[in-house]
Order: structure tokens, then C-alpha cells, then sequence
């Protein structure tokens, strides 16, 4: 991934799968199908689904024509639910370290971090899944 901001690779899967389920909501998806139409691991997925049904963004079911099933409708999740239920409370800095070093008049980014953070945060809160299913409509043909 290119680029200052960075999103975890199970961070990214989650947007991705739940694209995928958005774009076909009727339909049950493995995560093999998943994996394959988001050129993702299948195991590294199979942990990523595990979370966002423990968040009641996914339900799954087992056996002959089970698999993930996107839970709710696309308009209601926005894109820091999906984050969350991945990487936890979503957590406002104003430094790039653990343990700022220079007082926050002198720091050498200013308020940059602070600034992008809010706009990250803000950008999260306002977006809908359903605003980016439609591009991600692929479908069992996919698989």
C-alpha cells in the first residue's frame, strides 16, 4: 500500500469482503469465493469474518450452502463500524509516537497529525458501505 496513510491488511480484507456481500446481499459467500474475488488469503480472511460477526456486520452459517452473509443493510454500516470491528475504538492522536518527545507548540509536524486524524475519523463516520457496493459487484460469476 502506497502512500502516509496506512490501513492494516485485515483492515483492508474487511472493507473489501463486506463490499463483496454488499454487492450481492441475498447471497451466501465462503470465504474461499471471498478470498479468490479479493485476491486475499483464505486464512488470514477466514480470522478477518471471524471479527466482523462477532460485531454483527457478517452472519455465517455452516454446511452445504452456508458461508457469509452480509448482516445488515449496506446503508447502515459506515466505514468505522467496519473498522472497528477490526482494529478496535477507532483512537484520536496527536503524535506519531507512544510517548510524545517535544512539547506540542515545537512539534516538528505541528497539528498535521491531529488534523489528518479528525479528517480520517470524520471521513469513516460519513460513509456508507452502500456508497462503494455497487463498484464491488461481482458476484458469484467471480468466484
Amino acid at each position: 500500500m502506497k502512500g502516509i496513510l496506512r490501513l492494516s491488511e485485515a483492515a483492508s480484507m474487511a472493507y473489501h469482503a463486506l463490499a463483496v456481500l454488499a454487492g450481492d446481499p441475498d447471497s451466501h459467500f465462503t470465504a474461499g469465493e471471498i478470498s479468490r474475488t479479493i485476491s486475499g488469503s483464505e486464512a488470514h480472511l477466514a480470522k478477518v469474518m471471524r471479527r466482523l460477526v462477532r460485531a454483527g456486520l457478517v452472519t455465517s452459517t455452516r454446511g452445504p450452502g452456508g458461508g457469509f452473509k452480509i448482516a445488515r443493510p449496506a446503508i447502515e454500516i459506515t466505514l468505522l463500524d467496519i473498522y472497528e470491528a477490526v482494529e478496535g475504538k477507532f483512537q484520536l492522536a496527536d503524535c506519531m509516537l507512544d510517548e510524545p518527545c517535544c512539547n506540542e507548540n515545537d512539534c516538528i509536524m505541528g497539528s498535521l497529525i491531529s488534523s489528518v486524524n479528525l479528517e480520517v475519523l470524520e471521513f469513516f463516520r460519513s460513509r456508507k458501505l452502500s456508497d462503494f457496493a455497487e463498484s464491488c459487484r461481482l458476484g458469484k460469476e467471480a468466484g
